[in-house]
């Protein structure tokens, strides 16, 4: 029985090895911070974008913001949990969104305008933060932090969206690192929030899978949204996903009335999506920042 065991064990080290190998064969790490669309035309070797755009990101008012870790489509029915999600949001926050052929369809079929922010590339498709919307940004940026032993970058967006009382939404879409001792590293890659909010006057949505799997990362965003004036929406029947007792998405806001907050169970991802139903409440009528600048921070 033991050598039995013994070899299960040794089988079980050889594949494990073997899909780590695959896994660094197939990836490919850009040394630089690219966005991409969808938008025929637009540049693919750049880290900003800025745009004019009259079509405002809520409906009459109404802003409905999900959340999700979409896990790199690995799960069967993605698509089908997509499709009911991308018809109730106005704004459709993805994590591990990998481009596939699939997707891109997808998004082409639904006529959503993508944001990705690449962080690596797997099998020849990026991988990254993701935002769909029916109408695009006034700007973005993409912003990345490798994680400190594996060295594969997670990803970040930063966006402006105007709304219908004129202001201007930032909305940062992340995907925090994981595989860190300590703290310093986690919070190096938000000090690229602080900076944005600390900027921007008006609304703001702060959310994605920020693996705030301990108490040291939970305390390091509470400290971040209050400096800010953000709070949380929770849901009142809470099945987001968890990790050590904690969880781990969350969608923080400012300047906006919190309507109501779900969490939507689901098999097609290792993450359930988190889901907010807003209205506008008050009106800020501001210049769009330059993103430009944080990317030096």
């Amino acid at each position: 029985m033991a050598k039995i065991i013994r070899k299960i064990i040794f089988l079980s080290l050889i594949a494990i090895v073997a899909v780590v190998f695959y896994i660094y064969d197939a990836a490919v790490i850009p040394p630089d911070d690219v966005l991409l669309t969808n938008e025929q035309g637009q540049s693919q070797v750049t880290q900003c974008i800025t745009q004019t755009t009259s079509a405002p990101l809520d409906r009459h008012g109404n802003l409905d913001v999900t959340t999700w870790n979409l896990y790199k489509q690995q799960s069967d029915g993605w698509d089908q949990t997509l499709k009911q999600l991308v018809e109730r949001t106005d704004l459709l926050l993805l994590q591990e969104a990998q481009l596939s052929d699939e997707l891109k369809s997808f998004v082409e079929t639904q006529e959503l305008y993508m944001l990705l922010a690449r962080a690596f590339n797997f099998a020849d498709e990026p991988i990254g933060v993701m935002n769909l919307t029916r109408d695009k940004p006034l700007s973005s940026c993409v912003f990345r932090k490798a994680e400190p032993y594996i060295n594969f970058p997670k990803s970040m967006l930063v966006s402006y969206y105007l709304l219908s009382d004129a202001s201007q939404l930032l909305v940062v879409n992340i995907h925090s690192i994981n595989f860190t001792f300590g703290i310093d590293e986690y919070l190096a890659q938000l000090s690229v929030v602080k900076q944005a909010m600390k900027d921007h006057q008006g609304p703001i949505v702060f959310a994605g899978d920020m693996n705030t799997w301990n108490d040291q990362r939970s305390a390091a965003i509470d400290e971040l949204v209050k400096s800010a004036g953000l709070v949380e929406a929770i849901p009142e029947n809470d099945s987001r996903t968890t990790f050590f007792g904690h969880n781990l998405d969350h969608i923080f806001y400012r300047d906006l009335e919190l309507v109501n907050a779900e969490s939507i169970i689901t098999a097609s991802s290792d993450h359930n999506p988190v889901k907010a139903y807003f209205r506008l409440e008050k009106k800020y009528p501001v210049k769009a920042q330059s993103l430009q600048q944080n990317s030096a921070n």
